[in-house]
């Protein structure tokens, strides 16, 4: 009897192991398709942040946002797998709003 508890036991254990290595690995796949970028728009006023942030969210593959006001920038998480830079361009555009991506700066080499 306490053979079979002690190989039950140990049959949990791999079991339970296995399984948190599965879900970690399909984590790891899900998270290899996030991107991020920034567009520059034209967005002016607190109404124009407003209307962004109730309505891009909405657009298919946004995982996360930001509007920043001072800086008329749109920061956005997303999942390649889904949508891509262009269509979330043309989901600001159709807000009503200018969208131009903002290239991240090539680090300076010393000379």
């Amino acid at each position: 009897m306490k053979r079979l508890f002690t190989l039950l036991m140990a049959l949990l254990l791999v079991a339970g192991t296995a399984t948190t290595a599965l879900a970690q690995d399909k984590k790891q796949k899900k998270n290899a398709n996030i991107q991020e970028v920034t567009f520059v728009t034209t967005i002016d006023c607190k109404n124009c942040v407003k209307k962004v942030e109730a309505n891009l969210p909405y657009e298919k593959g946004i995982k996360d946002m930001k509007v920043n006001l001072d800086d008329r920038t749109v920061w956005i998480k997303y999942d390649a797998a889904k949508t891509d830079k262009e269509k979330l361009a043309a989901a600001i555009v159709k807000l009503g709003y200018e969208a131009e991506e903002v290239l991240p700066e090539e680090p300076q080499t010393k000379k």
